[in-house]
């Protein structure tokens, strides 16, 4: 007869997790824990849940994100500190080097560089995020895209970027994970579902099969692995896209976007075959946005109709 006096070995294995990540916290400011525990696993495949969890997702994201963005499974929490600046605050778990590490750190939305890893814990442990907050929000930034340097009243902090790793990630790469702006009319993809957690060893070949024969010439592994799998032109068929490369299916064939630098005034130039259609990007990450009925390019140029027949 199962004891319910005790737990199990299961509940005191999360447990002691929890603890060794609370005191990491307390001590270094990172807290890790392993990726996906056995246990966590389970009770999301009991759930039905395909998104691994994660505290900084939203538990229950309102109807209306879920129905105008279909294409995100998670939604980042992120608490808006001046909306007019897309400032905003969140407290989330990132996988870097394949452990879970909690952050505490503000969320910035600009068109060339958006990025959630400023990291504020120092400012947390201090006790002095409400001062912080107060300085973005009626304040000005003296700083620039590697340091945030918020003044008002005659004091001013830095607060700096967290180096992320290539692989870093909010999911392992096993979802869709989207960040709203303030007004709920956009979306930020921050992480999509890789074709390495995806696909199997079969698919990835014939993908790179596909690929190699529109350029003519082989794909390296790494690359085609790391690739996001979407529907940037909601044709029904898989589109691929990682950083600055963006792989579109046309007419069951799949070309890769030309990317030229041309100037320091218009940036890039990209020109999506077979179409030849052309749009220019100034940009540093080319964050891929929507609004639900189109992705752009770094808010500038509509991927959707670039890559749509």
């Amino acid at each position: 007869m199962k004891n319910e006096l005790f737990p199990n070995y299961k509940t005191i294995h999360r447990l002691i997790l929890v603890m060794v990540a609370l005191v990491l916290g307390l001590t270094t400011g990172l807290a890790s824990v392993p990726v996906f525990a056995a246990d966590e696993k389970n009770i999301n495949k009991e759930k039905g849940n395909p998104v691994p969890e994660n505290i900084g997702f939203m538990e229950n994201p309102p109807r209306e994100l879920k129905e105008k963005f279909p294409m995100c499974d998670a939604f980042l929490n992120v608490e808006w500190i001046n909306k007019e600046k897309k400032i905003g605050y969140s407290n989330y778990e990132v996988i870097i080097k394949g452990k879970k590490t909690m952050m505490w750190a503000l969320v910035t939305l600009n068109n060339e560089v958006p990025s959630y890893d400023w990291d504020v814990y120092q400012y947390k442990r201090e006790g002095r995020l409400k001062e912080i907050f107060e300085m973005l929000k009626y304040g000005e930034d003296k700083g620039n895209i590697f340091v945030m340097t918020p003044t008002y009243n005659g004091k001013s902090v830095k607060i700096h970027q967290r180096s992320p790793n290539d692989d870093d990630s909010f999911a392992d790469h096993r979802c869709t994970v989207c960040i709203p702006y303030p007004d709920k009319k956009r979306v930020w993809i921050a992480e999509g579902k890789s074709v390495k957690q995806f696909y199997s060893a079969a698919q990835r070949k014939e993908l790179s099969d596909r690929i190699k024969d529109t350029l003519g010439r082989s794909v390296k592994n790494e690359w085609l692995e790391s690739l996001w799998i979407l529907d940037v032109n909601f044709d029904g068929k898989e589109d691929f896209v990682r950083r600055d490369s963006f792989v579109v299916t046309w007419s069951n064939r799949l070309y890769l976007g030309n990317r030229v630098y041309k100037d320091e005034n218009v940036g890039f130039q990209y020109t999506f075959p077979p179409n030849g259609r052309t749009c220019y990007v100034k940009s540093l990450k080319y964050p891929l946005t929507t609004d639900g009925r189109n992705y752009y390019i770094a808010n500038q140029c509509n991927l959707t109709e670039l890559t749509s027949q």
